[in-house]
């Protein structure tokens, strides 16, 4: 009996520590551009199709310690968090496999965004 519950007791803080492992660690970043895209419609103009719903798209250009990040924002409003503003810093991470860019918006929230494009920071 004592021994179930002693490997019971061990299971879980394998597991905790398995969790506290895997949390995401964020950096401070900077956002340093946020430009609209034009709205293009993938449907071409000789059907009857209705068109699909409009998405707003954005590029928005991250900072995050010596990388520059282009990043690809889509929301089916205008609607960006009030806390993506050119010049602030907000949290974010890189994912694991180097093709997103994760942003905290204003919530806490994670939002992830396509990397289009990444550089080094130019030397001033």
């Amino acid at each position: 009996m004592r021994l179930a519950k002693l490997s019971t007791l061990a299971v879980f803080v394998l597991l905790g520590s398995l969790a506290a492992a895997q949390a995401a660690t964020y950096e401070k970043g900077s956002i340093l551009d946020i430009q609209p895209r034009p709205n293009t419609s993938p449907v071409p103009q000789s059907t009857d199709a209705p068109p699909p719903p409009m998405q707003a798209t954005y590029d928005l250009t991250v900072q995050i310690a010596d990388m520059v990040y282009v990043s690809r924002y889509e929301h089916e409003s205008d609607y960006l968090p009030s806390n993506w503003v050119v010049g602030q810093s907000v949290d974010a991470r890189v994912g694991k496999h180097k093709h997103r860019i994760y942003v905290k918006d204003v919530q806490g929230h994670e939002v992830p965004l396509v990397i289009v494009t990444r550089h080094p920071v130019k030397a001033k």
